[in-house]
């Protein structure tokens, strides 16, 4: 009786949090698209394309995870709009694609929210959180739907830029495995 009593309460707690986490997560996607789409001017809209690849994963080998087997690198384009909050700080709300070329193909689908702090007219560095969706099976991650954490810092001159990204995915713990995956992007962009 007690080993169904406990399988019980795993199975409908774990189910509790997972549902707990998708409304979140579907509360944040329509969040930041109704951010993104109201608004629009011409200063605040970006456009971005880049290239990633693996960067300080525990193995400490440029473009390789711990478990995927081959290098991994991907294509990232993005469509952002960044909102002027005080001075030299913004809000950026940014729903992004990936193409993963290697180590097999695969598309990420996904937002994030950062904030932006421009420490000269030119210069600017920034920090957001986000969640994906991805079609590739990771081994390193128990589940298609990563959160992100993401910093980085960039150079604006008049309507182009060019920035270099870290991004870590981590499933935050609701599933197993729960190794962590690591890249950075370099980003060239237009604003428009």
């Amino acid at each position: 009786m007690v080993e169904v009593m406990k399988m019980l309460k795993n199975k409908y707690l774990k189910n509790f949090c997972v549902s707990k986490i998708y409304l979140l997560s579907f509360t944040t996607l329509v969040l930041t698209l109704s951010f993104a789409l109201t608004t629009v001017s011409a200063n605040d809209m970006s456009v971005s394309a880049g290239y990633g690849f693996a960067f300080l994963n525990p193995e400490r080998k440029i473009y390789r995870l711990r478990d995927t087997k081959g290098l991994y690198d991907f294509y990232h384009v993005s469509l952002a709009k960044e909102h002027p909050i005080y001075n030299q700080i913004s809000i950026v709300a940014e729903p992004f694609i990936v193409y993963q070329a290697r180590p097999d193909d695969g598309l990420d689908f996904g937002f994030t929210i950062s904030g932006k702090y421009y420490m000269t007219k030119n210069f600017y560095v920034h920090v957001g959180v986000g969640i994906a969706y991805t079609t590739y099976g990771f081994k390193e991650q128990g589940t298609h739907l990563p959160f992100i954490l993401q910093g980085g810092i960039g150079y604006r001159w008049k309507r182009f830029f060019i920035e270099d990204r870290f991004k870590h995915y981590s499933n935050g713990g609701i599933s197993r495995p729960n190794t962590s995956i690591n890249s950075n992007i370099i980003l060239i962009g237009v604003c428009i």
